[in-house]
């Protein structure tokens, strides 16, 4: 329907191109105007982008990042992308192509199995979080004893309360300042699944340092090199599970990182 003169295809997007150009370069001087964009909705960057550019556009992705081999692929996602609810119209698709895209709006948790294993296996780290956390904070009732810092009873001093403090905020500093800020150059040179691999090392390692730990601060380097794990785990795990789930069932399946982290 027509709103303040535009369509509402309008409203969305708007290509502008050059008349004079041929169509490659046409592709690149593509833009999007938000100046029309009134109802301020997001926008489908791909719509109104005619076929050929869209087709050269696709070809020029697959050449930068080494993926020539699936051109065909990615330009059957990039016209299912341009209009979603229009996909029975693709002629390029397949049957079976088609059939997966109805199953995702009809079934939608109909998904392969290796997504469910993917989940899953995120999910194991999610409880591996929860028990690096109960675990440490229930050593709390006898290690301060076993390494003569008792902070309660006979004994107890000031100076125990913020060693043993300090002691079990461990790997909360160490995920707040090295953890949580180390995710993106490990992401950067190892990938989503090189960071969790490094992460788990993180939490298998001082746990087992822990267990042997002589004193409080053999305990205190331990506990902030779980840290180190744990915040790097958390921020990368929840994100690895996200970009593997489709949208539809996305927030389901992602918030089993809360729900194993707590049970």
């Amino acid at each position: 329907m027509a709103n303040g003169g535009y369509s509402e295809k309008a409203d969305l997007s708007h290509v502008e191109q050059d008349v004079d150009v041929d169509e490659p370069e046409r592709g690149r001087q593509q833009s999007v105007s938000l100046n029309k964009n009134i109802s301020a909705r997001i926008q489908n960057p791909l719509a109104g982008i005619p076929r050929a550019t869209l087709f050269h556009n696709v070809e020029e992705f697959c050449r930068d990042v080494d993926m020539t081999d699936l051109i065909p692929l990615v330009q059957k996602g990039a016209l299912v992308a341009q209009n979603p609810p229009a996909f029975e119209q693709i002629a390029e698709l397949e049957d079976p192509e088609r059939e997966a895209l109805r199953n995702e709006v009809l079934h939608k948790w109909r998904q392969p199995r290796a997504l469910y294993t993917t989940v899953i296996l995120c999910s194991v780290g999610a409880a591996v979080q929860g028990w690096d956390q109960t675990g440490s904070n229930g050593a709390n009732l006898s290690w301060p004893v076993a390494f003569g810092v008792p902070d309660a009873g006979e004994g107890a001093t000031a100076t125990n309360g913020w060693i043993v403090g300090v002691v079990n905020a461990g790997p909360y500093i160490a995920s707040a300042f090295l953890g949580c800020w180390l995710s993106d150059p490990l992401n950067n040179y190892f990938g989503r699944r090189g960071t969790i691999f490094v992460s788990a090392i993180f939490c298998l390692i001082p746990v087992i340092g822990s267990a042997v730990s002589q004193n409080w601060q053999q305990l205190f380097v331990t506990r902030l090199l779980l840290g180190i794990g744990m915040g790097c785990k958390a921020s990368v795990i929840p994100i690895y599970a996200a970009e593997n789930c489709p949208a539809s069932i996305r927030g389901g399946l992602v918030m089993s990182w809360q729900m194993w982290t707590a049970f």
